[in-house]
């Protein structure tokens, strides 16, 4: 898109046409990419956007527009640019220094929530906080419970400071700067985690690149994280360890549990198909 030289005009309409156009090459769906990067621009909702398409923008909000649209055209992720990222039918906001929270990992959530139900927890954790959607989102669904996080990066613990305030939940969360189960509390009774599982030197699609790698990969293997929580979890005799993992690291992961004779494990998949989380109980 070029800028509007003086004394000529754009309408909404025809921002939205350059920006599809920009965008088809790195977005999926580029007309809603271009539309919410308008809407963050403007400040208005996608309805506002369709209900006054011969708006006339001024020359400072194209050039602002301009700037989002080369951005993400480069590969930036949207919910990096407009400081937002949609988990569990929550919003939270989210920049650089943390992870993007994937919808796979909603099914993590659910599986965590279950498991709270079913066993009566008043005391869970999170390993690797991040940007604290996961955590944020099993508290509200949660009230009753008492939870901890933690993160080696301070960033990240920035950011999900600023989401436990925008959501209230100061009071039934606490945040850690740790590494695994480092400064993990004696009460734990449920530990969940979404490590870094992702193998050493992968190539990844180029808007992957913009987040943390230390929040990308596991090792040498991919698997060599969550091993290490598995095993601090049953030195420290927590009963019940929940983890997402790589669609090819059950068999793994299923070996490396045998040794400590857990009482059960179970596998699930993701919404493909794929195999991407497992949940172990060891027993208390």
């Amino acid at each position: 898109m070029r800028y509007p030289q003086k004394g000529i005009t754009l309408q909404l309409q025809e921002i939205l046409k350059k920006g599809t156009s920009q965008l088809r090459n790195i977005a999926e769906r580029p007309l809603l990419e271009s539309e919410i990067l308008l809407s963050f621009i403007l400040q208005k909702n996608r309805v506002f956007l369709h209900t006054h398409p011969n708006l006339i923008l001024t020359n400072s909000q194209i050039r602002a527009i301009h700037k989002l649209f080369k951005r993400r055209e480069n590969g930036e992720p949207i919910e990096y640019i407009t400081h937002s990222v949609s988990f569990m039918e929550y919003f939270f906001y989210i920049t650089k220094g943390a992870l993007i929270p994937r919808p796979e990992s909603e099914i993590l959530i659910e599986k965590t929530k279950s498991l709270i139900l079913q066993t009566n927890a008043k005391n869970v954790a999170e390993i690797g906080v991040g940007s604290g959607a996961l955590i944020c989102s099993l508290s509200l669904s949660c009230p009753n419970i008492q939870f901890f996080g933690n993160d080696i990066s301070l960033k990240a613990l920035r950011i999900a400071t600023i989401n436990i305030k925008r959501h209230s939940l100061q009071k039934r969360i606490t945040l850690n700067q740790s590494s695994l189960l480092d400064k993990i509390p004696q009460n734990i009774e449920i530990i969940y985690s979404n490590p870094p599982y992702i193998q050493n030197n992968i190539p990844l699609p180029k808007p992957v690149l913009y987040e943390p790698k230390e929040a990308l990969f596991g090792g040498e293997m991919g698997d060599e994280i969550l091993k290490q929580i598995i095993f601090l979890t049953h030195q420290r005799k927590i009963p019940y360890l929940l983890c997402e993992m790589g669609y090819n690291q059950r068999e793994s992961i299923e070996a490396y549990v045998q040794q400590f004779t857990p009482k059960k494990i179970t596998f699930y998949q993701d919404l493909a198909g794929l195999e991407r989380g497992f949940i172990i109980e060891f027993g208390g």
